[in-house]
């Protein structure tokens, strides 16, 4: 399909940003992350320059239908041009608002921002507040400025549909496979069980692809707002996110594939320890050294072809079907993909199951989609 751009405009803000608000800096969590009303100046330091010159909102036309967009594979080169975003930071908008319109009526509303001034949470904050604001002309708004705390294969990507029935079962099966001494009062998340099986599955295919076990190494955002002991308001815009990592103690090798119940205990107990961990944080750069040793570690690892790999993105229960512009809620929520093997999960438009966009080398989805457990708990 082609996409379009019928116009393009700066929206600028209602109320000028005070002088002492206009610049700034980005902290070493910011920078650390991957290169709204701002400009992003690399000058005597990193620091957002709040001009007042506004984001980019564009307005595109669609020649298709929106049916092709919302069944089968997702075409990655259709979900870049509906959500352009420019290559150079330096002096350009740093949030871009997308509008396109299908010949049919329908609507795709991209938005894409650097992660040098926020996270996931914060985008969906911003977009809800802003959907709310159009229908009934006033909003509970996020919290900006946030809180300042000092201190070569090529990829495609494919969408697994977890139902909500599906992830009961899956729910059921780890319960089944626990110790009897823990099955009792063994609650996994929706997040763990999803996240467990599809780790499962990738850490087979990476034996199978090496001929030997290797050692691997789950990765995870950690949202920390309300889990953290400094005062930080759970609407606070930024980066407020850790990565938290489960290990196997050593290769996974022998002709046993991983066992499903192993791989749910290691994400629970991920999660579990990443909580405690963070809720006894009462130092301001203690906490924030140890979010960005995290990300630095992951970083290395990912860099790395020791381990098999594997990174997760949690966008559940953020309120990312809940988006009404007045015209209803959203059919179809995705991200686009990444140079970087990776699973993004999202809530499905009942919120009882979970969209799983998974990006990974074309041999490894062809192998993924055949897996016996994959087809049997996946539409």
């Amino acid at each position: 399909m082609k996409v379009e751009v019928q116009w393009k405009k700066l929206v600028k803000p209602s109320v000028p940003t005070p002088s002492d608000r206009q610049k700034w800096k980005l902290t070493s969590m910011d920078e650390l992350q991957m290169p709204k009303l701002w400009r992003y100046v690399e000058d005597n330091g990193c620091f957002i320059d709040c001009n007042d010159l506004g984001v980019e909102f564009v307005h595109a036309k669609v020649d298709g239908q929106i049916d092709q967009l919302l069944h089968g594979d997702p075409d990655m080169d259709l979900l870049d041009h509906l959500s352009q975003f420019p290559t150079n930071m330096v002096g350009n908008p740093l949030v871009v608002i997308q509008v396109n319109t299908f010949e049919c009526g329908g609507s795709a509303v991209a938005l894409r921002s650097t992660h040098k001034i926020g996270d996931v949470y914060t985008m969906a904050m911003f977009i809800n507040s802003w959907a709310t604001a159009c229908r009934v002309k006033a909003s509970t708004v996020a919290n900006w400025p946030p809180p300042r705390i000092i201190g070569s294969k090529e990829l495609i990507m494919s969408r697994f549909r977890f139902s909500g029935d599906a992830i009961l079962k899956l729910k059921a099966l780890a319960r089944v496979d626990a110790k009897d001494s823990m099955a009792k009062n063994f609650q996994p998340s929706r997040v763990e069980v999803v996240s467990a099986l599809l780790s499962r599955a990738l850490v087979n295919i990476d034996r199978y692809k090496h001929g030997e076990g290797r050692t691997f190494a789950v990765y995870m955002t950690f949202n920390l707002r309300e889990k953290i002991n400094l005062t930080i308001p759970a609407n606070s815009c930024g980066n407020f996110f850790a990565m938290i990592f489960g290990r196997s103690g050593q290769p996974v090798s022998g002709k046993r594939n991983l066992e499903f119940n192993g791989m749910v205990n290691i994400i629970h107990n991920m999660i579990s320890d990443a909580k405690t961990k963070y809720a006894t944080v009462v130092d301001r750069e203690e906490f924030c050294s140890m979010v960005g040793n995290s990300i630095a570690e992951f970083v290395e690892t990912a860099s790395s072809s020791e381990d098999c790999t594997i990174a997760f993105s949690s966008w559940c229960r953020f309120g990312l079907h809940e988006i009404d512009f007045w015209w209803g809620r959203p059919v179809l929520v995705s991200n686009i993909s990444l140079n970087l093997r990776s699973i993004f999960l999202v809530d499905d438009e009942e919120g009882r199951g979970i969209d799983a966009w998974t990006t990974t080398s074309e041999d490894e989805m062809t192998l993924l989609k055949q897996d016996p457990d994959i087809l049997a708990f996946t539409s």
